[in-house]
C-alpha cells in the first residue's frame, strides 16, 4: 500500500517539477541541451501533462476509488513516452548537446522503470472494474 501511494506521488511530482522547471527556464535549457525551443516546451507541457493525470490518481488511490483501467493508462502511456524519448536522442543525435542526449536517455530510462514500479505495486491495489463485479 505505502509503495504504491510512493509510486504515484513520485510520478506526480517528479514530472510537475520538472514540467515547472522546464517551462520557466526553456530558453537557458534549450541552449544547455542543443533542442529546439519548441522541442523543451513540448518536453515542459507533457511533463506537466503527466503530472496532473498521475496526480488525480494519487488522490483517487487515497480515496480507495483507483480503477485498474487508469493505471493501465498511466503505465501504456510511461512505457510509450519512455520509448519516444530513446526516439528522440536517437533522432536528435546530431543537434543535441550530450547532456541533451543523456537527459533524453535517463527520462527514457526513469519512465520505463517507473512503468514497472507502477504496473508491480500499484495495479494490484485498484479497484476492480465493472466487468470484474459481474463473475
Amino acid at each position: 500500500m505505502k509503495q504504491a501511494r510512493f509510486f504515484l506521488t513520485l510520478d506526480s511530482s517528479g514530472a510537475l517539477i520538472v514540467g515547472i522547471f522546464v517551462l520557466l527556464f526553456y530558453s537557458l535549457l534549450s541552449n544547455l541541451t542543443g533542442w529546439s525551443e519548441s522541442f523543451t516546451r513540448i518536453e515542459g507541457f507533457a511533463n506537466l501533462i503527466y503530472g496532473s493525470y498521475s496526480g488525480i490518481l494519487l488522490l483517487q488511490f487515497r480515496k480507495g476509488i483507483l480503477n485498474r483501467v487508469f493505471v493501465l493508462i498511466l503505465i501504456i502511456a510511461n512505457s510509450l513516452w519512455g520509448l519516444q524519448c530513446f526516439t528522440q536522442a536517437w533522432r536528435l543525435q546530431e543537434e543535441a548537446t550530450y547532456i541533451g542526449t543523456a537527459a533524453l536517455l535517463l527520462e527514457g530510462i526513469y519512465l520505463l522503470a517507473l512503468a514497472y514500479l507502477e504496473a508491480r505495486f500499484v495495479l494490484p491495489q485498484c479497484t476492480p472494474t465493472h466487468l470484474e463485479y459481474r463473475k
